[in-house]
């Protein structure tokens, strides 16, 4: 059985550091080198290395193109602006990655949360979280499972109900979806 690749892009290094020890003890997953460089964080591994002409977000979905990871944590400061550029280049450069995004619990960022699920991440796992829970995170969303805290669970299903609504009525449908 091949092992479970992940990759971590996180600017904040301990953190990151965190998630790559924790996985690299457990069977059956396979850590790949870092996804982000940071400032002065040179790899000596030329095909790894920041491009000075591409912008931040053309070398990250690069440098995750040439790692091919199943799963990839990313902070949700990289995956969501405006249009979410990041993710969406991550769907069509990436398709075989499954993001999971990376954030605080605070108020602020719940829309940015629902704003990646909506354009294709797979999961949610809030940066302070026990560290264990990233291992079965990785599991469950290699199955094809989604990987969201159940508080969580009743925006996404709202957000559902009124995307099936607003469908149907632009359809000229039955409201019901």
């Amino acid at each position: 059985m091949q092992p479970i690749t992940v990759a971590i892009a996180d600017d904040d290094g301990g953190r990151r550091a965190r998630y790559e020890h924790t996985l690299q003890g457990e069977q059956g997953i396979q850590v790949l080198a870092d996804a982000v460089t940071c400032a002065g964080d040179m790899s000596s591994n030329r095909r790894l290395s920041p491009r000075s002409n591409m912008t931040a977000i053309e070398n990250v979905v690069a440098r995750i193109r040439r790692l091919k990871p199943r799963i990839l944590f990313a902070d949700l400061k990289q995956c969501t602006d405006e249009d979410c550029a990041m993710l969406v280049s991550l769907r069509r450069e990436c398709p075989e990655t499954l993001v999971v995004v990376l954030a605080d619990e605070s108020v602020q960022q719940e829309d940015r949360v629902m704003q990646a699920l909506a354009t294709g991440a797979r999961g949610y796992m809030d940066i302070e979280a026990d560290v264990m829970h990233v291992a079965k995170a990785v599991q469950v969303i290699d199955r094809g499972e989604a990987w969201v805290p159940r508080q969580m669970l009743g925006k996404v299903m709202d957000q559902v109900m009124h995307w099936c609504h607003t469908s149907s009525i632009e359809a000229n449908l039955d409201p019901a979806c």
